[in-house]
């Protein structure tokens, strides 16, 4: 099964957050919901099959979702793909940020247009609360270190068969902002308010405030583990060692701490060299 080379980190809201509830609860009760191992390859496809160049306008998509099914006595969880919005946020950061000549040079006039129209008709209007910029952040060929605060060791979903790999943790919502903040201040603490992984820390931590109470956080690895072999998932403890860096800062203890950032590092530099070799 082919799998983009991505990590994703996803929360999933109750059907209830959104105005339009009774979609999703029947969207979720017909089984059309795509599994979250299926979903990248069949968005891309998606994609591809809707966007020529040159561009006049930001392609439409179906209404779908990744779903975790309850059972009758509880209102689905679901993850909005929500393609059509995310695709033209992300023209307009591209617009924001590179030179405009640079930025007419990729996007015609027209579908910088409808890009904005499509943010500022979409932002939030599904929502009963604040509107969050997407329900899913997405990083290719590595896991961003400050996910690894996002959840806790024994949030963790291992699956391995033949043909089929999967590595997971799933948490509500409110133990991971707590572990996004204790990890925050701690950072803080050590290394000022200044650092780079505090800020990075404060920025998921925003991010996450932005949904329902009672939404779940998932840190899947994706088409990550088509890289590892089993031993390698088995294996596999880096949010185990993200916590014991913390642990150590929380007891004064900065060169141990180091020690386990460092391990950190070293495990995930050789997925981040695979990107530029490719």
């Amino acid at each position: 099964m082919y799998a983009p080379n991505a990590s994703y980190l996803r929360v999933y809201e109750p059907a209830g957050a959104f105005v339009d509830a009774d979609y999703w609860r029947a969207y979720a009760a017909s089984g059309r919901a795509v599994d979250a191992l299926e979903g990248p390859r069949l968005r891309r496809e998606a994609l591809y099959e809707r966007i020529g160049w040159p561009w006049r306008g930001v392609p439409a998509f179906g209404r779908d979702a990744y779903v975790i099914d309850r059972g009758r006595e509880a209102d689905p969880l679901v993850c909005p793909w929500n393609l059509r919005y995310r695709i033209a946020a992300s023209a307009l950061e591209v617009k924001r940020l590179t030179p405009e000549a640079v930025a007419e040079a990729l996007f015609p006039p027209e579908f910088l247009a409808s890009a904005a129209e499509v943010v500022a008709l979409d932002d939030g209007a599904d929502r009963h609360d604040a509107p969050a910029d997407a329900h899913e952040h997405v990083a290719s060929w590595s896991v961003p270190l400050r996910w690894f605060a996002c959840v806790r060791p024994e949030d963790r979903e291992l699956v391995i068969q033949p043909g089929h790999a999967q590595l997971r943790y799933r948490t509500p919502i409110a133990k991971s902002r707590t572990g996004l903040v204790v990890a925050r201040n701690l950072v803080r603490a050590e290394f000022g308010e200044g650092a780079d992984l505090g800020e990075a820390l404060a920025e998921t931590g925003r991010w996450l405030d932005g949904f329902h109470r009672d939404s779940v956080v998932e840190l899947d690895y994706g088409g990550l583990v088509s890289r590892m072999d089993a031993a390698e998932l088995r294996d596999e403890d880096s949010v185990d060692l993200t916590w014991q860096a913390l642990d150590h800062l929380g007891a004064s203890e900065p060169e141990d701490a180091q020690e386990c950032y460092a391990r950190l590092v070293d495990r995930w530099r050789d997925h981040r060299l695979a990107e530029r070799l490719n």
